[in-house]
């Protein structure tokens, strides 16, 4: 049984959750790259339309400007909205960019790395985190691969602390709580 549907934007993203989210969570969910922001919020709106089940959609702000997210969040909602039918959905924005839950422990980021971070570096970490990693790890490199490889149980701990981590992490466990009432 799928519980919901989790769309991201790429399978980048998709494996950054896999790794991130409690397996009791995401043991039911059903993860789809949509390719792109447009093609992952047509897809969570045809999904929400033709199946009934309850959607996850990931996406990046492409921004840290507060109220460009908002527009975002609050158009996409409204679509979203017209299409659930009482279905439950939510909208998850990395801001500016998923990849920013990597980068909320500067330490645990230079142990990966294996090197110090100056203030210029990570002010540049903070506002374009995939362009960061790619400088870090290198373009060809699996950047999700080297970090998830370098990290141990409690670190991946600390990641899941992060708070949009966590805000999905909350909306996946009211579905299994609700499915539970239902049955």
């Amino acid at each position: 049984m799928t519980l919901a549907y989790m769309i991201t934007e790429g399978n980048n993203d998709i494996e950054i959750l896999q790794r991130l989210l409690p397996k009791h969570l995401s043991q039911d969910i059903k993860f789809i790259a949509g390719e792109s922001s447009y093609r992952a919020r047509s897809l969570g709106t045809s999904l929400l339309a033709t199946h009934k089940t309850p959607v996850a959609l990931v996406l990046d702000a492409d921004t840290d400007n507060e109220s460009q997210i908002i527009e975002k969040r609050d158009l996409i909602n409204y679509v979203l909205r017209q299409v659930s039918s009482g279905i439950p959905f939510q909208v998850f924005l990395g801001v500016p960019e998923l990849e920013i839950v990597f980068l909320q422990n500067k330490s645990l980021i230079e142990k990966i790395a294996q090197r110090q971070f100056n203030d210029l570096e990570w002010q540049l970490s903070q506002s374009k985190p995939k362009e960061f990693l790619k400088t870090v790890f290198g373009k060809n490199q699996q950047i999700n691969a080297r970090i998830f490889s370098n990290i141990n149980d409690e670190e991946i701990r600390i990641l899941q602390q992060h708070p949009l981590i966590q805000e999905i992490i909350t909306f996946l466990s009211s579905l299994i709580t609700s499915s539970v009432a239902i049955n």
